[in-house]
């Protein structure tokens, strides 16, 4: 029993002074390592690069290379001419040929040219949605992170106003016992000092969920030890709405993606327009061969014949299949127009209410410092006046109460200002 006690105690120092402390960037850099839905996005990002190659294969020309050889047996046969009677053996011939193939697309109403371009497009939207899922990442790391600090910085509040609790607690029995107060604030205290360690375990309760998440976050096991901090607090700094709309229109990835939807979606308006055109392509082909083997790479004066073909197409009837793809993709380009404009308008409303709630945070800071202030001298002189019989408790408990509310505030506040600091540089996309 006690080398299984001392083997836990090891573990758990190990576990307590083995973890690295980790600031909001280094934590930004495990997420964005270990992220799966990043890493899918890079790789999509691959596939779109690698489809822009593949799409000049519309316009360059195919050439192929070939060889054969075959072998062809008749078996006898007999034939009468001129009333007499024939018998032809049987007769086996070899061929053998080798020669090359090239094929050109001339024109085909502009689909070769709007394929590239299609193609180009389309790596641009994966780029921006792989920015977008890097941003949405960071967002969340740094939401999580603030989450940690803010719930530390409440348990020590928590903490300290259990510390507090028991000082009165203490002094109150010791009033108690000599008459000074009545046994219903010795009850009050008692039920003061254990509102507060509820507090306290609650709180704890919470800081361990908050890291579960923010392990989850920067993808790692819900139960890794983390030590977080941050070396200064700074607050954030005023940003004006048309300066920030001016900065989401440019830098939003969602807003961008739609602009980028919007082209492919004409491109391909654009290719279906091209079904409407004539098509021309032309075949080159060179092959060499005879009954000999020697034929196909000897005697080249020899034993050769070339073959140039023109393919002209004119599309005159299918149906209407052709009329009714160019409708509906005219009908979804003319949609993203609509999709756009509510895009625009959803960010400039995000926009106005995360300034809305930055500046008010921003005042909030300053009243709960003062509040603060007041709070410390209210409880100073609630004590002081209840050891002099000139307060009751419940003032004294009150008082408490208010510094402990008032600095919970101030706390929730602090953290709360960054997070909406960074949902707003998402939806700037600066982040």
């Amino acid at each position: 029993m006690r080398k299984f006690l001392i083997i836990t105690l090891l573990l758990i120092t190990t576990a307590a002074f083995g973890a690295e402390k980790l600031s909001l960037q280094d934590c930004i850099n495990i997420a964005l390592e270990k992220n799966p839905n990043l890493t899918i996005a890079s790789k999509q990002v691959s596939a779109y690069r690698s489809g822009v190659r593949g799409s000049y294969g519309s316009i360059l020309p195919y050439v192929s290379a070939g060889a054969r050889s075959s072998r062809s047996t008749q078996g006898p046969n007999e034939y009468i001419a001129y009333g007499t009677k024939f018998v032809s053996p049987d007769t086996t011939t070899y061929y053998y040929s080798a020669g090359i193939t090239y094929n050109q697309n001339i024109f085909d109403g502009g689909k070769w040219w709007n394929n590239i371009r299609l193609a180009k497009n389309s790596l641009d939207g994966a780029i921006y949605d792989r920015n977008l899922t890097r941003q949405s990442i960071i967002a969340n790391v740094t939401e999580k992170f603030y989450n940690v600090l803010k719930a530390r910085e409440l348990l020590n509040v928590y903490e300290m106003a259990l510390k507090n609790s028991r000082e009165q607690l203490g002094k109150t029995e010791e009033m108690y016992k000599i008459g000074q107060v009545a046994k219903k604030d010795l009850f009050k205290a008692q039920v003061s000092e254990g509102n507060d360690r509820l507090n306290v375990i609650r709180q704890k309760s919470v800081i361990r969920l908050a890291m579960s998440d923010l392990n989850v976050a920067i993808g790692q096991t819900p139960n890794i030890p983390l030590d977080i901090y941050e070396d200064e607090y700074k607050i954030t700094e005023n940003v004006g709405k048309e300066v920030a709309v001016k900065k989401a229109i440019a830098g939003n990835q969602e807003y961008n993606s739609l602009i980028t939807q919007k082209t492919s979606a004409f491109l391909q308006y654009k290719i279906a327009q091209g079904d409407c055109f004539p098509t021309l392509s032309s075949t080159f082909s060179y092959y060499r061969g005879g009954p000999e083997f020697s034929h196909a790479y000897e005697d080249f004066d020899k034993w050769w014949n070339t073959n140039l073909t023109f393919n002209l197409s004119f599309p005159l009837f299918d149906g209407f299949r052709r009329k009714t793809n160019i409708q509906q993709k005219r009908l979804n380009y003319n949609i993203y127009e609509d999709r756009i404009e509510q895009k625009r308008i959803e960010i400039e409303s995000q926009i106005e209410n995360l300034i809305l709630t930055l500046d008010t945070f921003r005042e909030m800071l300053a009243i709960n410092e003062l509040n603060i202030e007041s709070a410390r001298e209210d409880l100073r002189l609630a004590q002081e006046m209840y050891r002099l019989n000139s307060a009751t408790l419940l003032e004294v408990l009150d008082a408490q109460v208010t510094l402990t509310r008032a600095q919970g505030n101030l706390i929730t506040t602090k953290y709360d200002a960054k997070i909406i600091e960074a949902q707003l540089a998402l939806v700037m996309g600066t982040l």
